[in-house]
């Protein structure tokens, strides 16, 4: 089963979104998306609704947010919180402490709800593995281009890895390596839709889940059938999506 994990469904137009014939996590990066994003959902039988604040955005304004956050998830069905994180890249260093403030939050509703959570993490891996060793969660590590072994280190914690359009670049080195030396059963499929150009093209599409998982089977030399079936488990058995 194809199952984008990882996409920003509300900057697709009313057309590409009743196009889907496949499940897609809908994640969301502040507050004011939320709303629209829980509609997206409702109308939308194969978009899956994950809410979250985004390091990028993180401020003082985030802790009422997160009041808000835990009404939505007592009353909406939310499939995960997403996309949450941190990242201390040096133009988002200056609010480290209040990122991690913020995602020790999320990840304590996480646990609280019992829901998986989609992460962005760039240079902040021992800091999120530790916050993710102190309150256990399942769920995917976005788009994570690592070191052999921080990719196991992600892994042995029970997170899967999210894969995305980066795989189709020929000096993809990281993620190359990291699809080779691990089973498919640690990994999953995205988009990150519409931050993702393929090579070769000039506009980027939810299609090019596709193209990724080709790109996957061609890496595994493996059947594209069983790159569908096996990512497609992972997703659902983290995501427990269902079209009620």
């Amino acid at each position: 089963m194809l199952f984008d994990t990882h996409a920003h469904l509300l900057e697709a137009t009313p057309q590409e979104v009743a196009a889907l014939h496949y499940p897609v996590l809908n994640v969301t990066t502040d507050s004011s998306q939320w709303s629209d994003a829980v509609e997206l959902s409702k109308q939308s039988p194969m978009v899956a609704c994950a809410l979250g604040l985004h390091p990028w955005f993180v401020c003082e304004d985030s802790f009422p947010a997160l009041v808000t956050l835990e009404n939505y998830l007592q009353r909406e069905k939310i499939c995960a919180l997403g996309e949450i994180g941190l990242d201390f890249q040096k133009q988002f260093s200056a609010n480290k402490d209040l990122q991690l403030e913020v995602f020790e939050s999320q990840l304590q509703l996480a646990q609280k709800y019992l829901l998986p959570v989609s992460i962005h993490v760039i240079k902040a891996h021992n800091e999120m593995l530790a916050l993710i060793k102190e309150y256990p969660v399942s769920g995917v590590i976005h788009g994570l281009g690592a070191s052999l072994p921080l990719v196991k280190s992600y892994i042995d914690l029970g997170f899967k890895v999210g894969v995305n359009g980066v795989v189709c670049r020929e000096n993809a080195n990281r993620y190359h390596a990291m699809l080779q030396n691990f089973d498919l059963r640690h990994f999953v499929l995205e988009t990150d839709y519409p931050n993702i150009a393929l090579p070769g093209q000039n506009n980027v599409s939810l299609n090019d889940i596709n193209r990724v998982a080709e790109t996957v089977a061609s890496l595994k030399n493996s059947p594209l059938e069983e790159v569908l079936l096996q990512t497609g488990y992972n997703a659902q058995q983290i995501f427990r999506f269902s079209q009620d």
